[in-house]
């Protein structure tokens, strides 16, 4: 009989198990990398793929190959890059046998004049090529865990470079390598401007067919009558998947059944059922199903919507055409669907029990906010349009939907619902206008009996009563009319309001948000309903808004922008053949024009009295700020484009680029006085050094050439591939900035060093620009944004609003505001200070802890970059404290201080806590975990201390780092652990979705199940009668003592999220790697305030102890304090009102009525 452990379920089976299938796979992989070719093999989770490497290892080495794998989930993916090619190169050599003859931390110390990726090249020809003579094959498995690194591009394309050497390098024929992971070849390089991932052989990694598992029929051979036949009934379940097909064939060797001979299809089934499908999350251990699950509906591309719709499409079909499309690729991926002779079905019999139609429509109803009167109109075939949304319920359903990837029928409902509100919005205007009319024909009525009566009172007062009454009844019918076309007019410039603040179009939503606060203020009659809609729309508007003004007018496209020096007065040049002169205010002071002239770029003199233009023609002009012509000259040759003109700081020289390869120097004469030549191509951009020595200029061949004032030509370096349209010196002459055709901001020394990669657009960036102190670089890009940066590389903020593409940005004198120049005819100014928020930076490295000392007056944050740092609620960084780990990668998860403020702890990857004194010092290390520490909590005495961990425990420990109890809850992963308020009980966030209660002597007092996926984050709310959790089902729930769930707070889309609660307990703020941070009223669990970040996931969160202050740390590195306070209805008006201010005021476009809003 067979040994019950015959199958084994999880992991990579070793070389020669008795279970082991040979496929097609094995032939194909083998072949290829013994014929040197690059193979990957990417497929879904749990199909073998790291079984099928250690067999190919093993047969290659016995043929004398040398081979080495690296799995990355080693490695870690939030690293450095420095760390994470460290831990590669030290996987490699312990692979390859090489780590005695080979020091790692010697050898890596030696290359650090290098970048990471060139070390790794390094140890390919100094070290591997030279120690092995013959064929050398490197696997790298599981590549997906490094999929969202930033870096990840440029190990792949280091992956491709090896390949393409070897038409250069002989040597190179000797090595190759195995990608394995869940992937498509077009997630490995997705930048568009690199070389795809294009080379290599795919090998196809099927499921199991019957006539090749004989090695799993001799698992059934003495337990059952018939193994081949119990075999054919596991395959229909399974389709051969290997990872299911091992778990049935174990459970049938273990089960009681007799199976009996012709009773296979009964038993096989009745055991599938009962051990598979029926309560299949609680029973699908090792994970396999819940991993199907939450790749499908916790999607990290924010695709959830259209694989959705994807499957449903099979579900209802049967199968679909595939045609590899994006979204089919990662529905395949998912492990769901396979593809079969060119369509797409679902993989097996288990997965379509359990994948079915009804858990399809839970899944949507609890996605779509919209879910019963989309299923209610596709029941009516699409012809029942009161199951249409409108009003306010269409427009949360399309901020919803705002960042999804939506089903073609998500998009045909909300497209129908759309046409179906404009129907009725004309339909309102025409009732409007026909109330309006009755109205006014009921009060003629009324004016004209009175005049009767007055006259014939005598005679007619019959006649008078029957005419007041109709009167009357129609003035009462065409009032209620009017009111409820007022309701709609107030509640359609709300959802107009949320709409264009959706769309970044900031200043138009805060005034429809004000125009609807104040006639909501003007009526006595509004329900709640309207009332919360508005306060709603104008608590976005004005927490949001970051456009203070605009400057309107121009008919073509705005070139450029630029404050003056003394910070009173703004000049814009555009297209339109016109140079304007603002003031600083957005009043229009001068406008000066000169036909058939399109303007290129305009500036003030260093000394603020002058004005010189340059236009496309070579046309140079100089104003003084009264509008008076100074003097016009043609600078070059009228056929040649020119881009930018600056004047020297001593204001005696002006400089202008030109297509014509050369730079011109003119005195403010206009008498030519230099002519630089050098460039080989057209210059497009150039800046004046503020020392007056020196000018730097930018070609199209991506070249940067540094100039004395006299001509000289001083260096000259490639900074980019393509064009450089902008260049721009820092104020301390010391560094240049430069924009790319290639979508790069970079900084460089004055020697040509790159110091900085900047950062990335979307598009090329047209101009870059300093601030005053040097700290923040500013870039404007044809991909209709303008984004600040900190010289360290640091995505600051984001400005979205232009519709066209972006010319210019400049900075105020005094920093607080920066200014844009479109191409869709605008110039918009943008407050740089947002009063909502303060940023500190100072990490290198991803955050994932965040935490308020207990006065308040200190937040201390950690993460990747191996440091604690501590902060003053100014920003000034005080003390930063390094662990000194000699770990590659060593995360702080989580981090508290102790109730007098005196201590923190932090809980660590490294499987520790340790604490530590504010000086610096390590007070102490706790071991005892198996696994991370995921995260730590202090009692409220500070006597003891509480930790939760990956390894599945919950450990109680004393102070001085004795281990008191653990607490094991056989449920997974622990994810977060607090203490209620008065120490006596202890809570804990599970794998599984359970929180479970626990008192201090480890008994389970109470599971809480409500979640369907697991729980992320769990409190105790201050005054000890709400447990709140957070799940990565997208929930946050509140729950009584008792675990009954009291009431579930949705908003967040896909991602982690992290909460706390106000000292108070009567907000709660939670944090999400969907970019938001929102606030919650405990009482009713409606949302109060959202907060969007700049566009990286927020890891955690933290309240000041007086409740004015949220503290958030993020995956850019930064550490931000917000604002928590939330203003009632008139402190919204008021501050909506004064931001909108000089708007108001200045604005010519306004129309007069909306410019008296405020007033």
């Amino acid at each position: 009989m067979t040994n019950l452990n015959y199958y084994k379920l999880g992991g990579s089976l070793e070389y020669q198990h008795p279970t082991y299938v040979v496929r097609q796979a094995d032939y194909d992989l083998y072949e290829g990398l013994k014929n040197g070719d690059l193979c990957y093999v990417l497929n879904s989770r749990q199909m073998g793929k790291s079984s099928l490497r250690v067999h190919i290892m093993k047969q290659l080495k016995e043929q004398g190959i040398q081979c080495a794998s690296v799995d990355l989930t080693r490695i870690g993916s939030h690293v450095t890059p420095s760390e994470w090619y460290g831990g590669f190169v030290s996987e490699l050599l312990r692979g390859f046998g090489l780590s005695r003859k080979v020091n790692f931390g010697t050898w890596w110390r030696s290359q650090e004049f290098l970048p990471p990726k060139q070390r790794l090249s390094e140890l390919i020809d100094d070290v591997l090529l030279t120690e092995f003579t013959g064929k050398i094959i490197i696997f790298v498995d599981e590549i997906d865990s490094i999929l969202r690194i930033k870096f990840k591009d440029d190990f792949f394309a280091f992956i491709r470079a090896c390949y393409n050497q070897r038409a250069d390098n002989s040597e190179y024929q000797r090595l190759t390598f195995c990608l394995l992971g869940v992937a498509t070849p077009s997630n490995l390089i997705a930048d568009t401007n690199r070389t795809p991932f294009n080379i290599g052989r795919a090998i196809e990694l099927t499921g199991f067919k019957l006539n090749e598992i004989d090695a799993l029929i001799r698992g059934f051979e003495g337990r059952v009558a018939r193994p081949k036949a119990i075999m054919e009934e596991v395959l229909k379940w399974t389709g051969g998947q290997p990872f299911l097909t091992q778990k049935l064939c174990q459970l049938i060797c273990n089960s009681s059944y007799s199976f009996l001979e012709h009773q296979e299809k009964q038993c096989v089934e009745e055991l599938v059922q009962n051990q598979i499908i029926e309560n299949w999350e609680a029973q699908d251990e090792p994970e396999h199903l819940r991993t199907i699950r939450d790749r499908l509906t916790l999607n990290a591309e924010n695709q959830t919507g259209r694989l959705l719709g994807l499957y449903q499409q099979i579900l209802h079909q049967g199968e679909i055409p595939a045609d590899d499309s994006p979204e089919q690729m990662q529905l395949r991926l998912t492990g769901l669907i396979v593809k079969q002779q060119g369509k797409l079905q679902i993989y097996n019999r288990i997965y379509a029990e359990i994948f079915n139609q009804v858990w399809l429509d839970k899944i949507l109803t609890n996605i779509r906010p919209y879910a019963q009167m989309l299923n209610a109109w596709v029941n009516s075939n699409f012809q029942d349009e009161s199951r249409l949304l409108r009003g306010q319920t269409l427009q949360d359903a399309r901020n919803w939907a705002a960042d999804k990837g939506l089903s073609d029928l998500d998009r045909r409902f909300l497209d129908a619902s759309q046409e179906l509100e404009k129907r009725d919005v004309q339909k309102k205007l025409q009732a409007e206008a026909e109330a309006s009319k009755i109205l006014a024909e009921a009060n003629e009525v009324l004016f004209l009996a009175n005049q009767k009566a007055k006259r014939r009172i005598q005679i007619g007062g019959v006649v008078l009563a029957i005419a007041l009454i109709t009167a009357i009844v129609a003035g009462i019918w065409a009032n209620t009319m009017i009111k409820d076309i007022q309701r709609e007019r107030i509640k359609s410039l709300s959802i107009s309001s949320t709409a264009l603040l959706n769309s970044n179009q900031e200043l138009d939503a805060l005034v429809a948000a004000l125009k609807a606060a104040m006639q909501l203020q003007s009526t006595t009659w509004a329900d709640a309903n309207t009332r919360e809609s508005v306060r709603l729309a104008l608590q976005r508007a004005v927490y949001k808004v970051k456009e203070r003004n605009r400057l309107e007018g121009y008919n073509d496209a705005v070139r450029s922008v630029n404050f003056s020096p003394n910070g009173q007065n703004i000049v814009t040049a555009s297209e339109d053949n016109t140079v304007k002169l603002w003031s600083i205010d957005g009043r229009e002071i001068k406008k000066f024009t000169a036909p058939n002239q399109i303007f290129i770029s305009a500036t003030f003199s260093p000394d603020s009295k002058m004005i010189a233009a340059i236009s496309a023609n070579n046309t140079v002009k100089i104003w003084g700020l009264d509008g008076r012509e100074i003097i016009t000259f043609q600078g070059q040759d009228e056929e040649e484009f020119v881009s930018s003109i600056c004047f020297t700081p001593d204001g005696k020289l002006i400089a202008a680029p030109s297509e014509d390869n050369t730079v011109k120097l003119w005195n403010i004469k206009g008498q030519a006085i230099k002519t630089l030549k050098g460039h080989n191509d057209s210059v497009w951009s150039i800046s004046c050094s503020p020392d007056n020595k020196t000018l730097v200029t930018g070609d199209q061949e991506g070249v940067v050439k540094i100039w004395s004032i006299d001509g000289r030509e001083l260096k000259t370096f490639k900074a980019s591939k393509k064009s450089i349209f902008g260049v721009s010196f820092s104020p301390d002459g010391k560094a240049i900035a430069t924009a790319g055709g290639d979508n790069t901001v970079k900084l460089w020394s004055l020697d040509g060093q790159e110091l900085k990669n900047i950062g990335r657009h979307e598009n090329y960036v047209n101009s870059v620009s300093f601030s005053s102190d040097g700290q923040i670089i500013a870039s404007a890009s044809a991909d209709n944004t303008v984004k600040l940066w900190s010289i360290d590389g640091k995505e600051l903020k984001k400005f979205k609003g232009h519709n066209h593409s972006v010319f210019g940005a400049s900075f105020s004198h005094d920093g607080k505001i920066i200014a844009s120049a479109s191409a869709d005819n605008t110039v918009k100014l943008w407050s740089i200070n947002n009063q909502e928020l303060k940023t500190f930076s100072g990490h290198n490295d991803s955050l994932w802890a965040v935490s308020f000392s207990p006065d308040g007056k200190i937040i201390a944050s950690a993460g990747d970059d191996k440091t604690i740092k501590l902060w003053s609620l100014d920003g000034q960084q005080f003390k930063s404290i390094s662990p000194n780990s000699d770990l590659v990668w060593n995360r702080v998860w989580n981090l508290h201080f102790s109730p007098n403020g005196q201590i923190i702890a932090t809980a660590n990857s490294e499987k520790t806590i340790k604490l530590w004194h504010l000086n610096g010092q390590n007070l102490r290390i706790f071991t005892g975990h198996k696994d991370e520490v995921i995260d730590i909590s202090f009692s409220s005495n500070g006597q003891t201390l509480v930790s939760a961990s990956y390894d599945g425990t919950v450990k109680l420990w004393a102070i001085n780092g004795r281990e008191l109890r653990t607490f094991r809850a056989n449920a997974g992963k622990v994810r977060s652990v607090n203490f209620s308020p008065n120490g006596q009980t202890i809570v804990s966030a599970h794998n599984d979705g359970t929180i479970r209660l626990w008192n201090l002597e480890g008994k389970n007092l109470k599971t809480i199940r409500g979640h369907s996926s697991y729980v992320t984050d769990v409190h105790f709310s201050p005054d000890s009668q709400i447990i709140a959790s957070a799940s990565r089902d997208n929930t946050i729930k509140l729950w009584s003592l008792d675990g009954h769930e009291l009431k579930t707070l949705k908003g967040h889309t896909p991602g982690e999220i992290r909460f706390s609660f106000s000292p108070d307990g009567k907000i709660l703020a939670s944090a999400s790697a969907d970019n938001t941070i929102r606030l919650w009223q405990v009482t009713n669990g409606q949302e109060i305030k959202t907060i969007e970040g700049n566009g990286y996931p927020f890891w955690n969160i933290s309240f000041s102890p007086d409740g004015k202050k949220i503290a958030s740390v993020s995956e850019d590195g930064l550490v931000e304090l917000w604002n928590a306070e939330t203003l009632d209805f008139e402190q919204l008006i008021a501050r909506g009102c004064n931001w909108l201010d000089d708007y108001l005021r200045n604005n010519s476009r306004l129309n007069e009525k909306d410019k008296q809003i405020c007033k």
